[in-house]
């Protein structure tokens, strides 16, 4: 979503001084070390985003999994909720950072249920609804009391500065770094295809 993060990053820096340090990395695939770093900005309820999770990371995770070539890669995963045009994705946000500290699977879950029924929430922001079938009924409890503490909008909000850092103006945007500091930037959806080609060369 191009142009809408002007009055959204202005309002960021208000809260520089309470968000400190840059946020974890919250790895969606490999881990810190791999040849090759790919970084996602993403927002829960772009609809653009919802493409690029579901159709072309997960494929390519997947792919590179049953290659045995994860071990190359790292996906990075970024929340920039952007709150001027998108009323209920700084609640899912916050939802899944949450769900992150109850542990890795559980982000995962959530993330995917998230942006799988993203349709549904994004009508009136019962993100909870979403979640249900995926969590149990203590685990939902805890995870709402979990995204209502501060600290979890202190990372949230060391996210939308990160974002701003590297002059982002649109979800989802994608940096692929190499080993040696070569960085190349995508904004929107590159495509599965497209994507899987290009870092097939980078790891050859």
């Amino acid at each position: 979503m191009p142009g809408v993060l002007s009055t959204f990053f202005a309002a960021a820096l208000s809260i520089s001084q309470t968000a400190g340090t840059k946020p974890p990395e919250i790895y969606l695939a490999g881990q810190s070390g791999a040849s090759v770093k790919i970084e996602v900005f993403s927002d829960y309820q772009c609809p653009m985003c919802r493409v690029y999770y579901l159709e072309t990371l997960k494929p390519l995770i997947y792919d590179y999994t049953k290659a045995n070539k994860i071990d190359r890669i790292s996906v990075v995963y970024h929340d920039l909720p952007l709150d001027s045009i998108h009323q209920h994705a700084h609640k899912a946000a916050r939802l899944a950072l949450a769900a992150y500290r109850m542990g890795k699977d559980k982000w995962l879950k959530v993330s995917d249920a998230l942006y799988m029924q993203q349709a549904v929430w994004s009508e009136d922001g019962n993100c909870e609804a979403a979640l249900e079938k995926i969590l149990e009924p203590a685990e939902l409890i805890q995870l709402k009391k979990m995204a209502a503490d501060p600290s979890i909008e202190t990372v949230l909000n060391q996210e939308i500065l990160l974002a701003q850092s590297r002059n982002i103006t649109s979800t989802p945007t994608t940096f692929i770094i190499t080993e040696t500091g070569r960085q190349q930037r995508f904004a929107g959806d590159p495509g599965f295809a497209p994507l899987r080609d290009y870092l097939d060369k980078l790891i050859k």
